[in-house]
C-alpha cells in the first residue's frame, strides 16, 4: 500500500475528552487524545477494538509456534496467580488506569492484556523452556527463527538540537496493528507512545520533550535464567511500569528515580533518552538490582548491557549485539547534530543493524527523531510498500 490513507475522526468521548483518530496507513494509526489515562484506554479500546482483538489472536498463535503449548490463556493464568495487575496498580496507578479502561472496552481481563503487553516475559518463558527466544543463532542468509535486532542511537549538541534513530525489531505479527498514542493529560502535558495494538509500548516522546528510544537486554534475562531465578517472582515489579511510566518523565532525574523506585523487575529495559538541551542519557536495569546510566553527547545501545560485561556475550549473542553496538558507536563518532535524516535512516538499513522482514521475526519500524528544544518530530518507516509516517508532540 504505497499511497498513504488518512482518515480523521474528530469526536468527544462520554467523558468530554477530545479525541482524534488518524489512520496514516493500513499499518499505522495515531490516536490523538486529551483526557485521563483511564479515558485514553477506554477510547483506544473503542476505536481499535477489532484491530486489537485480532492482534491478540495472532499473538496467541505465535506463542504456540515459539513453544508448543504456550498460550495467552496459560500466561494470563500465571499473571493472575502472581497478581501482576494488582502489583502494577501499586507501582503505577497511571499504567493500571490505562489497562483498566482498555480492558473494560475490550471486555478482557487486565491480566490477559498484560500477558500480551509484557511480551518480553513470554519470550523469556519460551527461551527458558527450550523454545524460541532471544538467543537463536543467526545463520548465513535469512533465518526466520533468528532473534530481532534492536539498535538505537542519538546525538545532541546540548544547545537545543538533537536527533535519534531507533530500529524496533520484533515478531512478524507486529508488522501491522501499530497504534501511536499522542496523549495530552488533564494537566495539559503531552506524551507520545509508539505501541503495537495499544498494548506493547516501544518508544516515543516523554512529557518533558525527550525522545525515548527503548530497547530490551537479552543478556540480563539470560543471566537470570542461568541463575534459575523466576521471571514473575513474588518480589518483582511488573515491567509494564518501566515501559509506560518513562513517558511521564519530564527530566533525567524522573527517569532515574523511576528505575530506582523498585529493586527488581520482571524484564530488563534500556532507554536512550535524547534531550536537545542536555547530553544524552543511556540507562538500564540489570539482573541483581543495579540501575546503570551514563550521560554523553553521543550514545548508542544494542541488546546487551554496556555497563556490565558477561562471559556468555560473544559476537554471536543476540543477533550480533556486540557488532551492532560497535557499528552504531562508530557511526555516531563521526556524526553531528546536522547529520541528516536520510543519512541515519540509510545507516539503520545496513548490516549488521538491519534485519529486514521475515515471516516470524523482523524489523517493524525504523524511526528518526528530530528534537528542536522541546519539540519532537518522529518519522516512522516500515517497509518499501508504505510511506513514511510523520508524528509530532506539538
Amino acid at each position: 500500500m504505497r499511497k498513504s490513507v488518512i482518515v480523521t475522526l474528530l469526536a468527544v468521548s462520554a467523558f468530554g475528552a477530545k479525541a482524534e483518530l488518524i489512520q496514516h496507513t493500513d499499518q499505522i494509526a495515531e490516536v490523538k487524545f486529551t483526557g485521563s489515562s483511564y479515558e485514553l484506554g477506554k477510547h483506544v479500546g473503542a476505536v481499535a477494538k477489532n484491530q486489537i482483538l485480532d492482534a491478540i489472536k495472532r499473538f496467541d498463535s505465535t506463542l504456540d509456534v515459539m513453544l508448543p503449548g504456550l498460550s495467552i490463556s496459560k500466561l494470563s493464568t500465571s499473571f493472575k496467580e502472581k497478581n501482576v495487575y494488582g502489583k502494577l496498580q501499586k507501582a503505577s496507578p497511571d499504567a493500571a488506569a490505562y489497562i483498566e479502561g482498555l480492558a473494560e472496552s475490550l471486555d478482557k481481563d487486565p491480566d490477559l492484556l498484560l500477558a500480551v503487553g509484557m511480551s518480553d516475559e513470554a519470550i523469556l518463558e519460551s527461551q527458558r523452556n527450550g523454545g524460541m527466544g532471544f538467543l537463536q543463532t543467526e545463520k548465513a542468509g535469512h533465518d526466520p527463527k533468528a532473534p530481532a535486532k534492536c539498535t538505537v542511537m542519538g546525538v545532541s549538541d546540548g544547545k537545543g538540537k538533537a536527533w535519534g534513530q531507533a530500529n524496533f525489531d520484533y515478531m512478524g505479527i507486529n508488522y501491522k496493528g501499530l497504534i501511536v498514542l499522542n496523549h495530552t493529560d488533564i494537566d495539559g502535558k503531552t506524551r507520545v507512545i509508539q505501541t503495537w495494538a495499544g498494548l506493547i509500548p516501544y518508544g516515543g516522546v516523554s512529557k518533558g520533550g525527550q525522545a525515548m528510544l527503548m530497547n530490551t537486554m537479552a543478556d540480563e534475562g539470560t543471566a537470570r535464567q542461568n541463575a534459575n531465578s523466576d521471571i514473575l517472582s513474588e518480589t518483582a515489579t511488573p515491567s509494564y511500569y518501566l515501559s509506560w511510566d518513562a513517558y511521564n518523565a519530564e527530566s533525567y532525574r524522573d527517569v532515574i528515580d523511576m528505575y530506582k523506585a523498585y529493586p527488581e523487575y520482571t524484564a530488563f529495559f534500556t532507554y536512550t533518552v535524547v534531550d536537545a538541551n542536555r547530553k544524552i542519557m543511556n540507562i538500564e536495569n540489570n539482573y541483581g538490582g543495579d540501575v546503570s546510566y551514563s550521560i554523553s553527547n553521543k550514545q548508542a545501545h544494542a541488546n546487551h548491557s554496556i555497563f556490565h560485561s558477561k562471559d556468555f556475550v560473544n559476537h554471536e549473542f543476540a543477533a550480533h549485539s556486540l557488532d551492532r553496538q560497535k557499528a552504531a558507536e562508530r557511526f555516531i563518532q563521526s556524526a553531528t547534530v546536522n547529520t541528516t535524516k536520510a543519512e541515519t535512516q540509510s545507516f539503520a538499513e545496513t548490516k549488521p543493524l538491519w534485519k529486514g522482514r521475515g515471516e516470524l521475526m523482523g524489523t517493524v519500524t525504523s524511526t528518526r527523531f528530530e528534537v528542536d528544544k522541546k519539540k519532537v518530530d518522529m518519522y516512522i518507516k516500515t517497509d518499501a510498500e508504505h510511506p513514511e509516517v510523520h508524528i509530532k508532540n506539538y
